[in-house]
Order: C-alpha cells, then sequence, then structure tokens
C-alpha cells in the first residue's frame, strides 16, 4: 500500500493513481481492500507475526473499490445507497464478514477483496 497525495493507493491503481477494479458491484454489495495486517507488532517493532496468524490482526478497516447503486425493498421501494459512499474512501468495516473474493491487482498478483453489504460497514474515516 502506497500513500500519495492525501491518497492511499491499493494494487488496484494505475502507476498514474487512476483506480482500475474490474468487478462492478450491485444492489447494495461493495467491494473493500483490506488494510493489510501488520508483519510486526510491539512499540519497537520486535515481533514477528507468522503469515498464519496475521489475518488475526486485520483492524477492519480498508478502502472502496466499487459501490453497488441500492436495492429494491419488499414493498417496491427502491433504496439508494448513501452517495458519500464512493470509491477509494477509507472505511471501517465489520472484520467479521465471511465473503471475500480474489482478485488480480496491476502487479499480476492476486489479492484478497472483502464483499460485503452497504450496513456492513461502520464508518469512513476521515484524515
Amino acid at each position: 500500500m502506497a500513500i500519495g497525495k492525501n491518497k492511499i493507493l491499493t494494487p488496484f491503481h494505475t502507476k498514474e493513481g487512476k483506480l482500475k477494479f474490474p468487478y462492478r458491484a450491485l444492489f447494495d454489495k461493495v467491494f473493500i481492500w483490506p488494510t493489510p495486517p501488520p508483519k510486526k507488532i510491539g512499540k519497537r517493532s520486535l515481533l514477528d507475526i507468522p503469515e498464519q496468524f496475521r489475518k488475526r490482526h486485520q483492524d477492519g478497516t480498508g478502502i472502496l473499490l466499487s459501490v453497488g447503486p441500492g436495492y429494491w425493498g419488499k414493498k417496491g421501494k427502491w433504496h439508494k445507497t448513501p452517495e458519500e459512499l464512493k470509491p477509494g474512501l477509507r472505511v471501517a468495516f465489520d472484520k467479521s464478514v465471511p465473503w471475500g473474493q480474489s482478485v488480480k491487482g496491476e502487479d499480476g498478483k492476486n489479492y484478497r477483496v472483502v464483499v460485503c453489504g452497504v450496513a456492513d460497514i461502520l464508518g469512513i474515516i476521515e484524515e
């Protein structure tokens, strides 16, 4: 993860900084690239976290990659996704969401992307 001018870049950003994600979310679903867990912990980063345990240290934050438009309710009413949710925003999400998708990034490597509903987004992280 690289940080540009007030912008966090993901493996799905081009070298020019443009988001290029191959999936488009439908209904009230979103795709989130989770912030990678740390490789070391502690004030001086003295403790290495083995790869198989790193997922436990994911803090439930990430970058929105794609946001669906909304959904039709049971009574036929359209429920629009909040306008403030746009790709590129840093958000906090429910890290217990079990759904994920493996997506190839701009560098050719596969990355795990979280797929969840808008209701699983707990808030926007404003920095």
